[in-house]
Parts: C-alpha cells; sequence; structure tokens
C-alpha cells in the first residue's frame, strides 16, 4: 500500500497520555506546577532538565537524578500505541514537539521513535514554540511537501491554529476514533 503524505504527530496529550497516576517518585501535581514554570524555557532549550529536577527536587524533598526522575516519569505515561500503529501503516511520521531535550533524548530511546518516525522536529531545534507561527515556516522549508499536503495531529487548538497561518491542515486530538474519521473522511 502507498502511503499517503505525512502526519505531523504531537507527542505529549496526544502520542503520550498521562495516567494521571503519581507514585513514590513522581508527584504529579510540583511536576504540572514545575511545568508551568518553565515550559517555554524548557522547550526552546533556554533552559535544562537541572533547573527543573533541582527544584522537583527541593519541592518532593528527594535527591533524584535526571535518568531515576525519567524514568520515573515515564513509568506513569502511557503510549498511544493504537494511534502509532494506525498511522504508521497508512502515513509516513513525521513528529513534531514542545517537549524538552533531554526529555525527548530519553523517550526516543525508550520508544524506539527511529522505527516508526521518518523525521523529528523540536522547538528546541528552532528556538521556537509550535504556537509560533516561524516555528511551522522554518518546518515547511525542510521537508519536500507543499504545506497544503501536510496535516498536523496536536491536542492545542492554539497549535493547530499556527499551523494553519501557513497553509498546514489540522486534526484537534480529542480521541483516537475522531482522528480515525477525520483522515477516513467521516470526520
Amino acid at each position: 500500500m502507498r502511503k499517503l503524505p505525512p502526519i505531523l504527530l504531537d507527542l505529549g496529550g496526544v502520542t503520550f497520555q498521562s495516567t494521571g497516576v503519581s507514585n513514590e517518585v513522581i508527584n504529579w501535581t510540583e511536576v504540572s506546577k514545575l511545568n508551568y514554570k518553565y515550559a517555554r524555557e524548557m522547550s526552546v532549550g533556554d533552559v535544562g532538565l537541572t533547573a527543573f529536577l533541582a527544584d522537583y527536587n527541593a519541592a518532593t524533598n528527594q535527591q533524584l537524578a535526571d535518568e531515576e526522575f525519567l524514568d520515573a516519569i515515564w513509568d506513569t505515561l502511557k503510549m498511544n500505541t493504537e494511534l502509532v500503529d494506525y498511522l504508521r501503516t497508512r502515513y509516513e511520521i513525521i513528529i513534531v514537539s514542545d517537549n524538552y531535550r533531554e526529555n525527548i533524548e530519553y523517550v526516543a530511546k525508550r520508544f524506539e521513535f527511529d522505527a516508526w518516525a521518518s523525521q523529528q522536529f523540536y522547538s528546541y531545534d528552532y528556538g521556537l514554540l509550535k504556537e509560533d507561527p516561524p516555528f511551522f515556516e522554518r518546518l515547511i522549508n525542510e521537508l519536500p511537501y507543499p504545506p497544503e499536503e501536510l496535516y498536523l495531529i496536536d491536542d492545542s487548538p492554539n497549535k493547530l491554529a499556527s499551523a494553519a497561518k501557513v497553509g498546514i491542515g489540522g486534526i484537534l486530538f480529542t480521541t483516537n476514533e475522531e482522528v480515525f474519521r477525520t483522515l477516513e473522511g467521516e470526520g
């Protein structure tokens, strides 16, 4: 079967979803607070995991190293294998994410991104977030596809709007079934 043009696939909230379960190492309340505090700076590469983890360790009275923290946090998340398996048999998958460098380096190995994604583009590569239209302007200049052939699957309306400003179509992720219906022309 010939694959259709690529899908630009978000990671957090689409490919990976929180189970909402804290464990003895991960306190999601603290993680959420620090994600809010550091989100932009970590995503664009201005701040690394070290600053985040220092605050997290202080707030939770722990002494976690980077790898220990990443192991623990990813044990509380689940991969949306149903979506990835559906897409990978029909489309070229290109990952686009605002996730931070250390997290990506870890998770790309753990979940073998190279086995199912043809390319990966991250905010820290451009120093821009996906909600900034220049992110997608730079992206389309690096891809051999016209923007009207691309679809972004994301759980953020702001990021879909940003992609739309440069001609990229979008699918707001709510459920796998809704994505499947939309891609099959029924949505």
